[in-house]
């Protein structure tokens, strides 16, 4: 009798257990960025990492970086499909020390900024520089957003959810994937938010297209710089899901670049043709400081 009460009150806590257990790890989360007009948000990110550059199997410049960018967001409409205009602005300070002779740089600039469009996905469906920049940097960044954003899924989802992005490059040897995997690994409270922490891991393949380069003073002009960079990237992104914000990520960066230059002939100098090769290892941390809602 004692064995079969036993029994029954083991039944009743494994049902118990199963019910409340259910209940707690099939939390579902939705992932969707939220906009309202005048809607301001600021951010800092840090990146730390070195860069080195290769001719002919030869080390050129080996140079580690420190580099500290304030990023502000300006929220200026959001549209009928709710798809949101946003300003985004920067600054940096770059720290930098050549490591084959010790110079060391300090300096503080204003960035190029630009306007980018932005579904409640996180998808960037355009984007264009504020202030006159070359085509080829404009496609450069256009396909790094492309890539390299994570595009969140429809619908509520619980831990262990993933997806893949994958983008058809077309390259002159015919066309390559670049893919990365997104896993939503927990549900933490994290700088005060409520936050799906997302794992990624993945690659983007970024073709730098022809162009020409005038030359400067010192600077010998190219009559054609192309190129082909391959980046590697792995991290976790915390997504505040009630703000519908990014809140925190942090990021390992591996780029191995080609180039080729191709000098323009000049009275003293014959057309030469240069490769190189570029190999960039950053670690980078981006973490929200303002969320400003406006009016």
């Amino acid at each position: 009798m004692i064995k079969s009460i036993v029994a029954l009150a083991m039944v009743g806590l494994i049902a118990m257990l199963i019910t409340f257990g259910c209940d707690s790890g099939e939390k579902k989360v939705s992932l969707k960025m939220k906009f309202v007009p005048d809607m301001k948000v600021s951010y800092k990110q840090i990146t730390k990492g070195t860069l080195k550059r290769y001719r002919d199997d030869s080390l050129t410049l080996d140079r580690y970086n420190e580099n500290t960018m304030n990023i502000d967001w300006h929220v200026r409409r959001v549209l009928e499909d709710s798809t949101a205009e946003i300003l985004e602005q920067k600054s940096i300070r770059v720290f930098s020390k050549d490591e084959t002779d010790s110079v060391v740089t300090d300096t503080v600039r204003e960035m190029t900024g630009y306007v980018l469009w932005m579904k409640p996905n996180g998808k960037v469906i355009d984007l264009d520089f504020t202030s006159d920049r070359s085509s080829v940097d404009l496609a450069y960044v256009r396909d790094y957003f492309e890539q390299g954003a994570a595009v969140f899924p429809k619908g509520e989802h619980s831990p262990g959810y993933s997806w893949t992005q994958t983008t058809r490059v077309i390259l002159p040897d015919g066309p390559i994937e670049a893919s990365t995997t997104y896993t939503i690994s927990s549900l933490v409270r994290e700088r005060g938010y409520d936050c799906a922490v997302i794992e990624y891991e993945g690659n983007l393949i970024l073709p730098i297209q022809p162009y020409q380069y005038p030359g400067m003073e010192g600077v010998r002009a190219f009559e054609q710089i192309s190129g082909l960079d391959k980046i590697e990237t792995s991290g976790n992104l915390y997504f505040a899901y009630k703000e519908g914000m990014v809140v925190l990520q942090r990021e390992k960066w591996k780029l191995d670049g080609d180039r080729c230059q191709v000098y323009k002939e000049t009275k003293e100098q014959p057309t030469d043709t240069v490769n190189l090769k570029i190999k960039i290892e950053y670690d980078v941390d981006y973490s929200l400081l303002k969320l400003d809602y406006g009016k």
